[in-house]
């Protein structure tokens, strides 16, 4: 057993280095993707009950004994690190998923690119690949160097509230909510997620 409480026969990990909304946030968005769910039944609902709402900055795939190494790289870039504001416009209907959009500011541009610099190197292979995507030179590029696409290849920061609809929903939709979602990056987290890329379980939280 490592220093998570993990044994160590697992052969591998999926995880996200996430931005976690505040607690009160949280739940509210978890009765917004119940609401949702009834009118577009999905696989995953984050309800932040089994499914913790977040920002991601950076999914990749590794080793539990790699998990201290993780924390070490992610404190080192919470040190030059300070807290900013982001805000959730509207709500996005895709194909695969619904979510909130959030804004793009520079110091979440920053802090996401330092975070890729920092754990790239300590992931152990791909993540899995569940939506359709083109192999374009760009893709293969970003699955070599760093593991995965969606969190380097055209970041659009989100809060998915559902996800997985069988491919049913081949619209995009934009509604504004009618209450205004904006808080403080003021916590980040290593995050375990399913081949979803939907957090199951907060490893270890960091205050900025």
């Amino acid at each position: 057993m490592n220093y998570f409480g993990i044994h160590l026969k697992i052969r591998y990990m999926l995880l996200d280095i996430v931005i976690l909304p505040p607690a009160k946030l949280r739940n509210k968005l978890g009765t917004l993707a119940q609401q949702l769910g009834k009118t577009y039944p999905a696989r995953y609902v984050v309800d932040n009950k089994k499914l913790i709402p977040h920002v991601s900055l950076y999914h990749f795939r590794t080793g539990p004994s790699r998990l201290r190494n993780i924390e070490q790289a992610v404190k080192m870039v919470l040190k030059t690190t300070s807290v900013f504001k982001l805000s959730g416009k509207m709500v996005e209907y895709g194909r695969y998923s619904i979510g909130l959009k959030v804004n793009k500011p520079m110091a979440l541009l920053s802090l996401k690119k330092a975070i890729l610099a920092s754990c790239s190197p300590l992931r152990t292979g791909m993540m899995p690949n569940m939506f359709k995507r083109k192999m374009t030179k760009e893709v293969k590029q970003a699955l070599k160097d760093y593991g995965t696409v969606g969190t380097v290849l055209n970041y659009h920061p989100h809060i998915t509230l559902l996800a997985n609809f069988n491919g049913k929903l081949h619209h995009k939709k934009w509604i504004k909510i009618s209450y205004p979602i904006d808080f403080y990056a003021d916590n980040v987290a290593i995050a375990e997620v399913n081949n979803w890329y939907q957090v199951t379980r907060i490893i270890k939280r960091f205050k900025v």
